[in-house]
């Protein structure tokens, strides 16, 4: 392929770079990177001008690209080649004054970056930088020696020869390693690029443009006949592609009998869809990294199903954003409070990106929750749970619980029920907060408690003295040295006070209640004697006579009414009960204070007991 193509005459120079035959004028070659040219050695010397100020504008190396041990760079000529064969590649590289060698030597220097993948952007600072010099010679000679070792097939190296005197003259290359590596020479000026994916469009451009082609063929697999067929009326050096399939190029040389041929697969995709997200928090406490991923599924999920096939990339930047640059390490993040992060979805297989979502960085703090230290259980007597005790708190969405009695897990939600005891001393919950991954964990300590078993009184006092005082204990129950009680006499109100003062005479009993509603017991009846304050003798049916309140406790010996004057109204007969009527002789007696006085015997103790007081006739 070279040799056919290698005839050079006075009037016009052929030479390869990279692959490519390169027609030579007295214009320039490939003065800046963006105009770069491929170039291939094979097995003889390629001559062709140099760069100078006959046919160059460029008079130094543009900037932003670092150029090694070239201290300057006059009249830059910039090539490309790529690998046909891996292995160690040694070029000599010449400069003369005439075409065949001969004349004036002209200083010659260089450099050499790589390797780059074909298709790559070659021609930046981030690419073209101290890291890729493969090579680099600013010796003050004609003759320089260039070398790319350990060379692999397919990579592309970037190569700038500059004229140090500026003179016109001609560059002689030669490869010169005897065996190993070798450099493709090719015609076609652009690789296809093997495998193009077509992201959010009905169709894609292929361009073959190629100096040297004199016939351009466009062919496309066909799948039935398992060849490729000649797409009929495309002869140009570009070809419009609407739909998936495998396409083949074919050109043909101007100057030889060459040809070449590139394949190229194309498909079409969807733009991938991205979806919202809330802000993402770490906790407090862990403020050093993070880990962006939380919020995959979250930007992934608009393309379900098959969001396997698709993946979420996070940016620091919309600069990092529009050069693609994507955080390396995203679950593991260095975290920095009010950071903005920017998200794309990648579909995998073909590498589409979607439109860009952004989150803000910040802390996280749970919520005030709490567990009591101790939890109540009601029990009946017998040990057995009254009824069944939920514990915990809903704090909405986002958070995960996981409650254990002991070592064993008996709920996932917020609230857990128990249906029966615990079984053992402790009761736990982790709560975690999905986004942030902070995590609390909270105790408490299950309490068995039931109502008394028994209620106990002392009674103590008289009514015919300073009133009677009623005293509660309790005795019995599960639970009982840490259960609390109110207490309550007949129809009253609840106290926490268990002893009852100035308690009335009359038909009575206490109820004594677990605060927590484990149960309620009750006394046995008691009855207290004593006397009514008042009657009201206005034949109602309802206090109509005075009488002493009694159930047989004591033995009434005598009982006599007095006015307050002293003079005695009524000696009442202590065995029938049926007491004053409010009459004097048959007479009313006007509404006033009276008195009474009683001589009886307790028939507990069987002491003789008098006593004295008043009481009121209201009419």
């Amino acid at each position: 392929m070279v040799s056919a193509v290698m005839k050079i005459n006075q009037k016009s120079i052929l030479f390869f770079l990279f692959g490519l035959v390169l027609c030579g004028t007295t214009l320039a070659q490939g003065a800046l990177c963006s105009d770069i040219e491929p170039f291939c050695a094979g097995d003889e010397q390629l001559t062709f001008p140099n760069s100078n100020y006959l046919n160059s504008n460029q008079t130094s190396g543009e900037p932003g690209i670092f150029y090694g041990c070239l201290e300057e760079q006059p009249y830059p000529a910039w090539f490309f080649l790529q690998i046909e064969d891996s292995g160690d590649l040694t070029f000599t590289i010449s400069q003369y004054e005439n075409e065949d060698g001969s004349g004036a030597p002209l200083d010659v220097d260089f450099v050499v970056w790589g390797p780059f993948e074909r298709g790559e952007e070659y021609c930046s600072g981030s690419q073209l930088n101290a890291g890729s010099i493969v090579d680099c010679s600013y010796l003050p000679d004609a003759v320089e020696t260039m070398q790319i070792p350990g060379a692999m097939a397919n990579e592309v190296y970037v190569v700038v020869i500059t004229n140090f005197q500026q003179l016109p003259g001609y560059i002689n290359l030669r490869q010169v390693n005897a065996d190993g590596g070798s450099t493709d020479c090719s015609i076609l000026d652009s690789d296809l690029g093997g495998e193009v994916n077509v992201c959010g469009a009905d169709s894609y451009l292929l361009d073959g443009t190629t100096d040297e082609a004199e016939i351009y063929e466009w062919y496309v697999y066909n799948e039935s006949s398992q060849e490729y067929e000649l797409i009929s009326g495309e002869d140009g050096p570009t070809y419009l592609v609407t739909e998936d399939g495998n396409y083949r190029l074919v050109v043909r040389d101007l100057v030889g009998d060459s040809s070449d041929m590139d394949d190229v697969e194309v498909r079409f995709y969807d733009i991938p869809e991205i979806g919202e997200v809330d802000n993402l928090s770490i906790c407090a406490e862990y403020l050093q990294f993070i880990d962006l991923t939380q919020t995959e599924e979250g930007l992934i999920e608009p393309n379900l199903p098959g969001s396997n096939a698709y993946e979420a990339v996070y940016y620091e930047s919309l600069e990092d954003l529009e050069e693609d640059n994507s955080i390396t390490n995203p679950g593991n993040y260095a975290f920095q409070e009010g950071r903005v992060i920017y998200a794309r979805v990648r579909h995998i297989e073909s590498g589409c990106l979607s439109a860009t979502e952004e989150f803000q960085l910040g802390t996280f703090v749970f919520p005030e929750v709490s567990l009591d230290e101790t939890t109540i259980f009601c029990t009946g007597l017998q040990g057995d749970l009254i009824n069944p005790v939920s514990i915990g708190e809903d704090l909405g969405p986002g958070f995960t619980y996981e409650w254990r009695d002991g070592e064993i897990i008996v709920g996932t939600d917020a609230i857990v029920r128990f249906d029966d005891l615990p079984q053992t001393g402790q009761i736990s919950l982790k709560i975690k907060h999905e986004d942030s991954g902070c995590e609390i964990e909270l105790t408490t300590v299950p309490v068995f408690i039931s109502r008394p078993e028994m209620v106990n009184l002392d009674i103590s006092g008289s009514d015919f003295g300073d009133g009677y005082t009623v005293r509660v204990t309790t005795e019995g129950g599960v639970g009982a040295e840490i259960a609390e009680f109110e207490y309550r006499l007949d129809d009253g109100n609840w106290q926490e006070d268990p002893v009852f003062n100035e308690v009335p005479p009359g038909d009575h009993v206490i109820r004594v209640r677990e605060v927590n509603g484990c149960g309620e017991a009750s006394s046995e009846r008691f009855f207290l004697i004593g006397y009514p304050r008042f009657f009201t003798p206005n034949s109602d049916g309802y206090n109509d006579t005075w009488r002493l309140i009694n159930n047989g406790s004591i033995s009434v010996k005598k009982l006599f009414v007095f006015d307050r004057y002293g003079k005695l109204l009524k000696q009442l007969n202590p065995v029938n009960g049926q007491g004053w009527d409010g009459t004097y002789q048959g007479q009313p007696m006007p509404a006033d204070d009276y008195w009474f006085r009683i001589e009886f015997v307790d028939t507990k103790t069987g002491n003789y007991q008098e006593y004295s007081s008043n009481f009121s006739l209201i009419r």
